[in-house]
């Protein structure tokens, strides 16, 4: 690997690292605004979009690990915001959607002005749409050629040290 490919790469992962670090201080600003803890603020906005979806795939969206799924969807539940539920076609999956409550309160969250979806949407408008696009499909294309490098044994999985 030459110097070039060294810089683009470090490049690449200090960009990613920086937008990553300011992402998540915006949610979890945004979830300490509305009561929430981050894990509940990322399972409630990714339930959202999707409608009913099992506490299986919603752990893959989230790769949040399933002890701290677990208590954030309770509290969700507790709330009202969560209905949890069961399919219909496997007794065993718990199926997770909003309920109207949950629905009114993720849109309160979206339209709050110093909230992170306004800020983010203000800030993405500035952005030409097909660099978006670009942007997007750039991406899927480097997460895919990282997820085929990874080793088997530690997809999806960080250590301690």
């Amino acid at each position: 690997m030459d110097q070039t490919e060294t810089t683009r790469s470090t490049a690449m992962m200090q960009s990613f690292w920086n937008v990553q670090r300011h992402l998540v201080r915006a949610a979890h600003q945004t979830a300490q605004e509305n009561g929430l803890s981050l894990p509940q603020f990322h399972s409630l906005m990714t339930i959202a979009p999707r409608g009913p979806i099992s506490q299986k795939e919603l752990a893959a969206h989230t790769h949040l690990p399933k002890s701290t799924l677990s208590q954030s969807i309770e509290g969700l539940v507790q709330s009202g915001w969560v209905i949890r539920g069961t399919n219909p076609d496997n007794r065993r999956e718990v199926v997770l959607s909003l309920s109207d409550q949950g629905q009114q309160f993720v849109t309160d969250i979206k339209e709050q002005e110093k909230g992170m979806q306004r800020q983010l949407e203000q800030v993405l408008a500035t952005i030409d749409p097909d660099v978006f696009e670009q942007m997007l499909e750039t991406h899927a294309v480097i997460a895919e050629g990282i997820g085929q490098i990874l080793r088997p044994d530690l997809k999806g999985e960080c250590s301690d040290d």
